[in-house]
């Protein structure tokens, strides 16, 4: 074969591929439907509503991102981060100095700081359209240092898989649970989709994931350029693309008496029709395009088009209600020169400015106070360093950001930083205070889902007295 035949079909096989995996699923496998629409029973049809999930691979140094700014608690921190930072004196030093820290001030009256790469949020903060959760992580039942030894904890502590895994299924129950409670919770929500129906709710900026993958949802992934389009096929393009199209056409329309082929034959119609109608409804000719200007990052690229995505879900050739989003950024895993101003600050400063452009691009298409943005992490970092970075801990902080966010808050309850306190096993290892099925119901819930079906997205979620927290009002 020649070596461009082999090529072109390579990208041919691509192309289908990723046109199939962003496809929706949920119209061409009936049992799974049907699963889901008997989930579906409390969510009256309402107002739009999304959920969007902006996941920090590697396991963010929260502690670093945001700070006590209460000198006594100050100190403890520099104290346990070994001294500020500074290349020529200091290197081992994980600490930023009080002076540089972006000053906020919460409800109470509180100050905190945060990571100077973070000052872009700070009006967002003081608008109380931002707030933290402070000491949140896996666990399966409340847990003090006392009870570290004896009791049971989430399987697998800190390897980052697993930990991953946790917070997008919700629940540190079961190593081998395909679902993610994004995904559930999709289920459960789509109904009250009635416009494009084959067009999942839980849509991907950043591949295939667990956290939305349901009995009957599954991700639609695209790029932040737009929907996927298949190599050197297309009914507009050249006489050659005309005449694969429509060779790839009639195999689509064919009938196939074997289940799978039709199962096969009719996911791929179906998923390039929905890229069509995405293609065109995105259109800057059709209104699809924004005016926010955004940051050239790869975070704020998966924003800005979720931002488009939002805005024409609206139009009535998609008409959806609900709607779960997923966006990735890696490079968290900061073992190696964490201090190093291309490192952890430029992955904060990568989310300061993403999530203030998101916010206006928000305000500019009607949808603040329907679009909740909140962070997940694999893990915090330890307090110490192993010599040039941090390694894998436990408890962190997370953001949620929106209109309907109860912001100007920290949440939860943020630990003294010692390395072996009351909170701490060691290193700066903190025990979570709030788990990661509390924050994540507390999400689901605003979306929609009933308290009926809450324990069965988060199962163990009854094992803690306030299973709903109080960020989303």
């Amino acid at each position: 074969m020649p070596h461009s035949t082999r090529e072109d079909r390579r990208r041919f096989l691509r192309g289908l591929s990723a046109a199939l995996a962003g496809g929706a699923a949920t119209a061409l496998i009936p049992q799974f439907e049907l699963v889901g629409h008997a989930l579906a029973a409390e969510p009256p049809a309402g107002d739009y509503r999304a959920v969007v999930c902006i996941f920090l691979y590697g396991g963010n140094d929260s502690f670093n991102m945001l700070i006590p700014q209460v000198q006594n608690e100050y100190n403890l921190y520099l104290a346990s981060r070994g001294g500020v930072y500074d290349a020529n004196s200091n290197p081992f030093g994980l600490g930023i100095a009080r002076d540089a820290l972006s000053v906020i001030t919460d409800g109470n009256g509180k100050p905190w700081g945060m990571h100077p790469a973070m000052a872009e949020t700070a009006p967002l903060f003081a608008n109380g359209e931002l707030a933290f959760m402070a000491n949140v992580g896996s666990l399966t039942q409340p847990l003090s240092k006392s009870q570290y030894a004896t009791d049971p904890l989430p399987p697998y502590l800190f390897s980052h898989n697993d930990q991953q895994r946790q917070w997008m299924r919700g629940h540190s129950t079961g190593t081998h649970v395909a679902n993610g409670w994004g995904g559930l919770a999709g289920d459960l929500l789509a109904v009250q989709n009635t416009g494009l129906k084959e067009l999942p709710p839980t849509i991907s900026l950043f591949g295939n994931n667990l956290f939305q993958s349901g009995t009957s949802a599954l991700p639609y992934a695209l790029a932040s350029s737009g929907p996927a389009e298949l190599a050197r096929m297309s009914s507009a393009g050249g006489a050659a693309d005309s005449i694969r199209m429509q060779a790839l056409e009639e195999l689509l329309n064919a009938a196939h008496p074997q289940p799978m082929e039709a199962r096969y034959s009719s996911l791929g119609r179906t998923s390039i029709d929905v890229n069509g109608i995405l293609k065109n409804a995105l259109s800057p000719g059709n209104n699809g395009d924004i005016a926010t200007v955004f940051p050239a990052t790869f975070l704020a690229a998966q924003l800005r088009m979720i931002a488009r995505l939002i805005k024409v879900s609206q139009t009535s050739q998609i008409s959806h209600k609900r709607q779960i989003y997923f966006a990735g950024l890696g490079g968290f895993d900061t073992h190696d020169n964490q201090m190093d101003p291309t490192r952890h600050a430029a992955l904060l400063s990568q989310i300061a400015g993403g999530l203030a452009a998101f916010r206006n691009a928000l305000q500019e298409i009607g949808m603040l106070n329907k679009v909740t943005t909140f962070t997940m992490s694999d893990f915090g970092r330890t307090l110490n360093s192993n010599g040039n970075g941090t390694d894998h801990a436990w408890g962190g902080v997370q953001m949620m950001m929106g209109g309907a966010v109860q912001g100007r808050n920290v949440w939860g309850t943020y630990p003294l930083l010692e390395l072996d306190g009351e909170q701490s096993v060691g290193r700066g290892r903190m025990i979570p205070t709030t788990s990661a099925q509390q924050y994540a119901a507390t999400l689901a819930s605003w979306l929609g889902v009933g308290d009926a079906n809450l324990a069965t997205i988060f199962p163990g979620i009854g094992n803690f007295t306030t299973p709903k927290l109080g960020f989303m009002g």
